[in-house]
């Protein structure tokens, strides 16, 4: 098999493309990135690696047009948005996505598997005590991340709908990934980096905020078996999956796992803190105004659909990967 990934050079695919080396199945990989290959790479003689930016025209002609891709992960995503580049990093996004999508649909590429986020749900009061299936509305409207993300999963089913088949899709939706490689990544700079090891104690808005957290080794296998074996599903609508373990983590959970207290915040206070830390850190703290909600209201989902599709349950519970555990 011939596998292309693009984020190559991130987390997540340096992780899959370390996988899909090991297997003798795979032949040849292509790996896309901005960055250059990194040194454990650079010496193994399955994978091809293209320095480009996915946004920008042209990365296609790289990749030799008699060379049969069977299946496509698309991981590249600038997750952060930089201090004042909002606009900028949308329109870069949205053009890398639907470059991939397009080069998928004209290729004719049978595979093509998307990492979006739970984030397309919005974090909404209504969200409370629920974990929300592949079947609730993508309703985020005020965070970066989800609102790109939202607006990539609907071009992608309109390039694929264009199309008219020949392309399998399948979207993951991923809650938190986390893991011992992840939390060892200085780049790797969120959630999980902001909770454990900048802030003295944990802050809860709302004692019914919880968020679940997804294995790095978990989401690898799931990427891994979607990449090497027949797509759940086909025709011109992806198919969507959750990724997540059912049980999820509390503020106090994450306090008592940490041994930091936990400090009690009125929900109408975070968005302002938030605003003051974004703006005076000039970005280089990752709380965006406009992400608030998040810290206030969960995103929990039903996962199990995944799990029942490849036989696959989760290997790792929400306080392994919180931990970094192996």
């Amino acid at each position: 098999m011939n596998i292309l990934v693009t984020g190559s050079a991130g987390y997540i695919g340096g992780l899959l493309i370390e996988k899909l080396s090991n297997d003798p199945a795979v032949e040849r990989i292509i790996g896309i990135d901005l960055l250059p290959a990194p040194e454990r790479f650079r010496s193994d003689p399955k994978i091809t690696w293209v320095r480009a930016d996915l946004a920008i025209r042209g990365w296609e002609e790289r990749i030799p047009a008699n060379l049969r891709i069977d299946a496509i992960v698309h991981c590249a995503f600038k997750i952060r948005t930089p201090y004042g580049r909002k606009k900028a990093t949308e329109q870069n996004n949205i053009d890398d996505c639907r470059n991939v999508f397009s080069f998928a649909a004209a290729r004719h590429i049978p595979k093509l598997i998307y990492l979006s986020t739970v984030s397309v749900y919005a974090a909404r009061p209504e969200n409370i005590g629920k974990l929300l299936t592949e079947d609730d509305p993508m309703l985020e409207t005020e965070n970066p991340y989800g609102v790109q993300k939202a607006a990539t999963e609907r071009d992608l089913q309109e390039i694929l709908g264009k199309a008219n088949g020949g392309t399998k899709a399948v979207v993951l939706r991923l809650n938190s990934v986390t893991g011992p490689v992840g939390q060892s990544l200085a780049s790797k700079f969120g959630l999980i980096t902001f909770l454990k090891k900048l802030l003295p104690f944990i802050v809860e808005a709302d004692p019914h905020w919880a968020r679940q957290f997804v294995h790095e080794a978990d989401l690898n296998e799931i990427i891994y078996r979607l990449t090497m074996q027949d797509l759940p599903a086909g025709g011109t609508n992806p198919s969507i999956f959750n990724v997540a373990p059912e049980k999820f983590l509390t503020a106090r959970d994450m306090g008592a796992l940490l041994r930091k207290r936990v400090l009690r915040l009125p929900p109408w206070a975070v968005k302002p803190l938030f605003a003051a830390a974004w703006h005076l850190s000039l970005g280089r703290v990752p709380t965006r105004p406009d992400s608030a909600k998040g810290l206030i209201y969960p995103i929990n989902v039903d996962g199990t659909r995944i799990e029942k599709a490849l036989a696959l349950p989760y290997a790792h519970t929400a306080e392994d990967a919180f931990l970094g555990k192996a």
